[in-house]
């Protein structure tokens, strides 16, 4: 009964992993990602080419007073346009290890730089990732196409040039104001406090002289989300939209958009998220419902956003902005449930409540060692201590079935014909031998649940990413580059085999010394975090096994 339990047990993982795997090579690799640095120069292009702008008739919008500079394209006979731009400025906050960078044009976040986490290029990660032809961040529609063009391009002017928050200056604010010759007036103002991520957003709309036109506001957010380096393993989790409704996490997936989703009733959150990081839309006020949209179905940008409550086409409404990492504590802290922007996959949920004290105990360790690797290898011994009974009690009955097992082939021969009479004899024997058959199955099920919840937490901690452990490893979020850990786990799981006592027939042992050889070729493509826990585990199993089989006595 333990060897078809063990035989289950490595088997299951096996499968755990090789489904892992299967969807690493099956998934399209995240987009390459870019990091810019701060803007400090004026685009003289518009935020959209004007050849993938709606155009506005001259006759819709009034002439430009002086304070605006004029661009006219090449006239076209049937599509007069007129354009109102002016030198784009950009404003700077600093907010800890975190910089905001905000555009005039249109009255955009352009960037979102982490300065303690680098992209693949060695730069500050920014959150955004935009290209030509797409819409920044925080962008306003309003579902008409002249209009649109004067919210996406027109000029808000910032109330200061640049912010430095600090424990003297723990607050800031920030207001774009758009005053345009037409009658149009938007203003957005954010509200920054000292190492908090949670940004507050206010936006009026104040479009009167096109109360006729019945005018729908949206504030949207994407196309991407930066974070997703492509030397990363990023497979069991989802990355893209999604929103928290009705008490509901909804994944959105690009290819199940269509014309687009409008998610109303009791709307917490909606997000752009990833393996480790994540901008969520808020809503307090004035927000009616959530939308997530896919504008051109022929390529792959895809917005979220908050549609808002509109009256007479003016508008004024509140909201939260949240673009940061997925730590639990940092995550927890902000409230309004956004710690569910973590997922484990669909396993790792089912251990969540083991998952979340596990990542807290490693970053307490992480607090006493400096060091993450150091960390995992603690927090394996830890949870090998907590789990020693289980263990013990597991290889003690092994050992004691692998004693009777000569005599269990004789009562098995003598009663072919006999089941009643030979599962009442070998009943005797155990009891005669103080064995109980089921002795090892029960605690090293009970030992699944903390590998899958150990497993998840290392696989999701952001804490890993970019962190260190000693000599060649330089990153325990990425593979060995050497191979050094997964050749080390492959013996060490040999080994640990090889103390095993077995029962099992010719096919489970072929099965069994496979196992190692999979595993190892298998964890070539793991984060080091990983593999140095299994090794560890490995490696604290065998010297429990050898203390039990060979110095222990009966």
């Amino acid at each position: 009964m333990e060897n078809r339990a063990l035989l289950a047990f490595v088997l299951s993982l096996a499968v755990f992993v090789l489904w892992g795997y299967f969807l690493s090579k099956t998934q399209s690799p995240p987009p390459e990602q870019t990091a810019e640095t701060f803007r400090t120069e004026q685009r003289e292009e518009p935020l959209i080419p004007d050849s993938q702008l709606p155009l506005i008739p001259d006759s819709q919008l009034p002439l430009p007073d002086a304070s605006f500079r004029e661009t006219v394209p090449a006239p076209q006979p049937s599509q007069p346009t007129t354009t109102f731009l002016q030198p784009e400025e950009f404003v700077n906050v600093y907010n800890g290890d975190v910089s905001y960078v905000f555009s005039s044009r249109g009255g955009v976040l352009t960037d979102v730089l982490f300065h303690k986490y680098l992209d693949d290029d060695g730069n500050p990660l920014n959150l955004i990732l935009h290209e030509e032809g797409e819409l920044y961040p925080l962008t306003l529609k309003s579902g008409n196409a002249a209009i649109d063009r004067v919210l996406q391009t027109g000029h808000y002017a910032p109330s200061v040039s640049i912010i430095n928050l600090d424990e003297s200056n723990p607050t800031a604010e920030l207001t774009l104001h758009l005053q345009h010759p037409s009658g149009l007036q938007v203003d957005k103002k954010f509200i920054f406090t000292h190492n908090q991520r949670l940004i507050e957003v206010k936006v009026v709309v104040n479009a009167s002289s096109f109360a006729s036109k019945n005018l729908e506001y949206a504030i949207l957010w994407g196309p991407r989300l930066g974070g997703a380096s492509t030397s990363q393993t990023d497979y069991i989790t989802f990355s893209g939209p999604t929103t928290f409704v009705n008490n509901e996490r909804i994944e959105s997936h690009p290819d199940d958009i269509g014309d687009g989703i409008t998610h109303r009733g009791d709307l917490l959150w909606t997000s752009f998220q990833n393996k480790y990081f994540a901008a969520a839309l808020i809503p307090e006020q004035g927000v009616k419902s959530a939308l997530v949209e896919k504008p051109d179905k022929n390529k792959d940008a895809v917005y979220v956003g908050l549609n808002l409550e509109s009256v007479q086409s003016t508008a004024s409404a509140s909201f939260l902005l949240f673009a940061g990492t997925k730590e639990l504590g940092l995550l927890e802290d902000a409230g309004h449930k956004l710690v569910r922007l973590i997922d484990y996959g669909w396993l790792g949920n089912k251990f969540a409540f083991f998952v979340k004290p596990m990542l807290k105990t490693l970053n307490y360790i992480y607090g006493k060692t400096n060091n993450y690797g150091w960390a995992i290898i603690l927090i394996t011994v830890l949870i090998k201590i907590i789990l020693f009974p289980l263990t013990q009690k597991s290889f003690k009955s092994m050992k004691g079935m692998q004693k009777v097992q000569p005599y269990v082939k004789i009562i098995q021969e003598r009663n072919k014909g006999d089941r009643s009479k030979m599962n009442e004899e070998l009943m005797d024997l155990y009891k005669t031998h103080r064995v109980n058959p089921l002795g090892g199955c029960l605690p090293m099920l009970l030992q699944i649940p903390v590998f899958i919840a150990l497993y998840h937490a290392l696989f999701f901690s952001i804490e890993l990413r970019g962190a260190p452990f000693m000599l060649w490893i330089t990153d325990l979020s990425l593979q060995d580059p050497y191979y050094v850990t997964p050749v080390l786990m492959g013996a060490t799981m040999f080994l640990q085999q090889k103390l095993t006592p077995t029962v099992a027939d010719p096919m489970q042992q072929k099965i069994f010394l496979m196992m190692p050889i999979i595993f190892t070729f298998l964890f070539i493509t793991f984060p080091a975090g990983l593999v140095i826990y299994w090794t560890t585990n490995n490696i604290l199993t065998i010297a429990q096994q050898y203390y039990i089989y060979h110095i222990a006595k009966d």
